[in-house]
């Protein structure tokens, strides 16, 4: 039986490194002990409680075990280097944790509960993966939306870049957040990267803008999951790039002092709509 997070399918892999980090924010360390099994290490665990001496802790053979497809993964919380089996409080808790990004948790089983598992399906049954179908990644499909979306509103020019490379170049992960932060309306120029960053995380568009700043190298992980916040960010807000770029124009024409106040701003104070009808009938002649 395995333990490595590399043996999972890529999407469950990505899942499993969330929930340790969710976790992890909310005080609970734990331990991935189980990742993949074949169908023959599947099968000794059946027995286990039935021909073999112990408990049993599993009801499927081998075949019939969403661990046998690397969906799967079994975990249990650490506190003082030692393994908590018994605390179902911080197993409830992590399972809250795993079903907010994306996992099922075992401890929902209604026929035999198994707290430590978590599992992603990918919309697939048991039937079908014996079968041989294997699940598309989720992550990639929204990745590639992402990017599409990206592409459409001229924030990134290449996204076939994004789509296919498995390691970013630091200096087009910058330009990509330097794109954002002018497609927002944040008018810094790009030596500025800092001040970019920091802008982006008043937004909430970024959690850890030190991360992006200090780091040599990105975690691919890190990029993906940033694309996809963007998409996101954009979608959630509504933002209008037209009027974005309109209101940008306007900044540097100096026709306006503040494009982040009319970007940004939900209700536009009466005396700053007829401070910018006179600039422009000023600059209008």
């Amino acid at each position: 039986m395995s333990r490595n997070l590399d043996d999972l399918h890529p999407y469950v892999k990505y899942l499993a490194e969330k929930f340790i980090e969710e976790c992890k924010n909310q005080g609970i360390d734990i331990l991935i002990y189980s990742t993949f099994r074949s169908k023959e290490e599947q099968n000794k665990l059946y027995e286990q409680g039935r021909s073999a001496p112990g408990n049993k802790v599993t009801n499927a053979r081998g075949g019939y075990s969403y661990h046998n497809y690397g969906l799967a993964f079994d975990c249990v919380p650490i506190i003082n280097k030692k393994a908590q089996w018994d605390r179902t409080d911080l197993y409830e808790k992590m399972g809250q944790l795993g079903k907010s990004i994306g996992l099922e948790w075992g401890g929902d089983f209604k026929i035999f509960k198994d707290m430590p598992h978590f599992q992603w399906r990918g919309g697939l049954k048991i039937k079908d993966l014996l079968q041989g179908k294997i699940p598309i990644s989720q992550l990639k499909l929204e990745l590639e939306n992402s990017i599409n979306k990206l592409f459409q509103e001229n924030i990134i020019n290449t996204p076939n870049y994004w789509i296919d490379n498995k390691e970013y170049k630091t200096e087009y992960v910058k330009k990509l957040i330097y794109n954002f932060s002018q497609y927002l309306g944040i008018n810094k120029p790009e030596n500025e990267f800092t001040n970019i960053l920091n802008e982006l995380s008043n937004k909430k568009v970024i959690d850890s803008p030190e991360y992006w700043i200090s780091s040599q190298i990105y975690k691919t992980e890190y990029v993906i999951e940033l694309i996809i916040k963007f998409t996101r960010y954009i979608e959630e807000n509504n933002i209008d790039s037209e009027f974005i770029s309109s209101v940008n124009k306007l900044a540097k024409k100096n026709i306006i002092n503040s494009s982040d106040y009319w970007i940004n701003n939900k209700e536009y104070k009466g005396e700053y709509v007829k401070e910018l009808i006179k600039k422009i009938a000023n600059k209008l002649g």
